[in-house]
């Protein structure tokens, strides 16, 4: 399965969980989707659709750990399938850099974006860099 990132666990932001991800996945590349990325106080939160492209990266899970990798990562986003879940994961496709379309699965923002500070150009790296409370939580702090 792929599996499309595009904030803490973008190979490029020091999180435990980003590590974790790549020693259990194969990086593809640099990848889009249309959608919004939202400032949700420590960390982002991505709405997909609409005429913006969130920048993130592809990633193919390693089908021999591919369970247990997803249920980690999904206890990381808080996924628990309830209806009161801030996230969803849910499958959409993504352009990757240098060609090529796929499917991939996503962790889906399901909450309010309502008076919520949009993330300038769908690039988390760049936000995070001047963001103190997303360093906090990215570093565990």
């Amino acid at each position: 399965m792929h599996l499309f990132v595009y904030g803490s666990l973008l190979s490029n932001i020091p999180s435990s969980m980003s590590k974790f991800l790549r020693r259990r996945a194969t990086l593809i590349g640099k990848a889009t989707t249309p959608g919004s990325l939202y400032d949700l106080g420590m960390y982002p939160g991505f709405v997909p659709g609409g005429e913006e492209l969130v920048k993130g990266e592809l990633y193919h899970i390693n089908p021999e750990s591919e369970a247990l990798t997803m249920e980690m990562l999904d206890a990381y986003e808080s996924v628990t399938g309830e209806p009161e879940d801030e996230y969803s994961r849910v499958e959409i496709a993504v352009q990757v850099s240098g060609g090529g379309t796929f499917k991939a699965e996503t962790y889906v923002f399901m909450g309010e974006t309502e008076g919520k500070q949009l993330i300038p150009k769908g690039d988390y790296p760049a936000y995070y860099v001047g963001n103190a409370d997303h360093g906090r939580f990215v570093n565990g702090e």
